[in-house]
């Protein structure tokens, strides 16, 4: 008697909370390692230290570009103002005010893949921008101009334009990468003409290769910043180099050579984050920091930032490598890193991303991006289809150029299983309950799955002016509310059993919305009764 009222004790009505997924998406542990403040599927979420967010979404800025944007930029004047472009076709694009663009300001351009670089001296600030097969381009107060291999007042001496595929600024000095060659150049300091000396890495890369991209990594040792420059050639070797002057011995060194695994294809497979320098390799998101084996630097001994996605990245780069578009850019207004990830899929290009306070990933789809810009707190990507949108604005997507139209942001997410407390026992989730806080109407649909399924659920409906939740009928495991900047925790009933226990949702909306936690109802030790 006392035994069967133990057991019936020990299967009486439980209450268990877990937070939203502020870890993010998790694609490295194991399901039943896995941290619950983790999620095994996260699309279109956001985390935040306090809770997750459905992310923002974007609106036209440019139309009626004739083709595919490959490239946004902007220059940005040493006094005030700037100017926003886009390459598209054989032309480039002023794009600076929204709306429809007009005629190119330069033609005649073999592609649409330009690299970029601000440059500024004592004479102002200037756009400069290559692509490998085309004389540079310059945009500056005085308007666009192009730079050829010759004797003009802008020419370049010694290095053909034509030939350059990507530039970075390093300690005053413009420096150049070459297509299909081991070499770098570079110019005298705070000069963006004139002559150029060459500086060939190869002899450094054991693996061979070509000079892929130059960029730059500051490192600060409690001596003050210090400028590193940084080649990374196409077989994944990064040579280092610290100093002033690559012509002098005594003030360039070599700090050394590190193996980060290849890059992807193109050029833009870099960000730089605060002090540190991030590759996108076949290994992951890359830290040089961490790279760094010295006194010099107190880092972790991790060197892969992305080591919750490492598998998931190093399975796209298998997939999609030979494609173009992939990209990694940081937005410090969001603490943002993220990955344009070329695709072959209907979904279209989708993004990795990275909320670089909590070291949380997560999706990002909806968004068929195939190149992106971040200037300032604002930030743009071009599609396939010769438009130009403002990201990270407003609650919908695909907003047109004059402000209407929008749809529904969809955001999926299927947590980390949890044993709620019992690893060892049977349990059934009678009700559950996400909390969110909003101040317009959402739709969303849930499920609780058991033991390591992984499954979609269907979204459900579309945005109606119902209030409630429906539950023990066809719609039980659906729920649509509205109301203004409230708290909303509705009960939801749930069927099946098991060990561990996993949320699943799908939610769309043109709100702002909030996850921060789930409660669950459950019953335990099934297994005694």
């Amino acid at each position: 008697m006392a035994e069967s009222f133990a057991s019936a004790q020990e299967a009486a009505n439980k209450i268990a909370s877990s937070p939203a997924p502020i870890g993010g998406l998790n694609a490295y542990d194991s399901l039943v390692a896995m941290p619950p403040t983790d999620a095994l599927v996260m699309r279109n979420w956001w985390p935040q230290p306090y809770g997750c967010s459905i992310r923002k979404g974007y609106r036209q800025w440019a139309t009626a570009l004739p083709s595919a944007v490959h490239t946004v930029a902007a220059w940005a004047s040493n006094n005030t103002g700037g100017k926003l472009f886009a390459w598209s076709g054989a032309g480039m694009y002023d794009i600076t005010t929204s709306g429809p663009v007009g005629a190119p300001i330069v033609t005649g351009l073999t592609n649409a893949y330009w690299q970029t670089v601000n440059f500024t001296n004592a004479a102002g600030s200037r756009l400069i921008a290559v692509n490998g097969a085309d004389d540079a381009i310059m945009y500056d107060s005085t308007g666009v101009s192009r730079i050829a291999e010759g004797t003009g007042p802008n020419d370049w001496n010694g290095l053909d334009p034509a030939n350059v595929i990507q530039l970075t600024t390093h300690q005053h000095r413009l420096w150049a990468t070459e297509v299909a060659t081991s070499k770098g150049w570079y110019l005298l300091p705070d000069q963006f003409k004139g002559g150029w000396v060459s500086f060939d890495f190869g002899p450094l890369w054991i693996k061979g290769g070509y000079l892929q991209f130059l960029t730059t990594w500051t490192i600060d040792d409690g001596n003050g910043a210090e400028d590193h420059l940084v080649a990374v050639s196409s077989q994944g070797e990064a040579a280092v180099y610290g100093g002033t002057d690559p012509a002098d011995d005594t003030k360039w060194f070599l700090v050394g050579v590190y193996n980060v695994g290849a890059p992807v294809s193109g050029r833009r497979a870099y960000a730089k984050v605060g002090g540190d320098l991030v590759l996108l390799t076949q290994q992951g998101a890359v830290s040089m920091a961490g790279m760094l084996v010295s006194t010099k630097v107190n880092e972790t001994s991790n060197t892969v930032k992305s080591q919750k996605v490492q598998f998931l990245i190093s399975d796209l780069v298998g997939q999609y490598s030979a494609l173009s578009d992939w990209e990694m850019r940081y937005s410090p207004k969001h603490n943002m890193l993220f990955i344009n990830v070329p695709s072959i899929t209907s979904q279209g290009n989708v993004q990795l991303a990275s909320n670089q306070i909590i070291d949380a990933w997560t999706t990002f789809v909806g968004m068929d991006a195939s190149t992106w810009c971040v200037i300032g707190t604002q930030m743009y990507f071009g599609d396939y289809d010769g438009v130009v949108h403002e990201a990270w604005v407003g609650n919908s997507d695909k907003v047109l150029v004059n402000g209407t139209g929008g749809q529904p942001i969809l955001a999926e997410v299927q947590q980390a299983y949890t044993y709620l407390g019992s690893p060892a026992t049977q349990k059934q989730v009678g009700m559950y309950r996400p909390t969110f806080i909003t101040n317009r109407a959402v739709v969303y649909n849930t499920e609780i799955f058991y033991d390591f399924v992984i499954s979609d659920i269907p979204a459900y409906g579309v945005l109606l002016p119902i209030d409630g939740a429906f539950w023990n009928s066809a719609l039980w495991n659906s729920s649509q509310w509205g109301g203004g900047d409230t708290v909303e925790r509705i009960w939801v009933q749930a069927e099946g059993l098991g060990y561990a226990a996993s949320f699943r949702m799908t939610i769309q909306s043109q709100a702002e919305v909030l996850w921060v936690a789930t409660d669950y109802s459950y019953i335990g030790n099934l297994g005694l009764l």
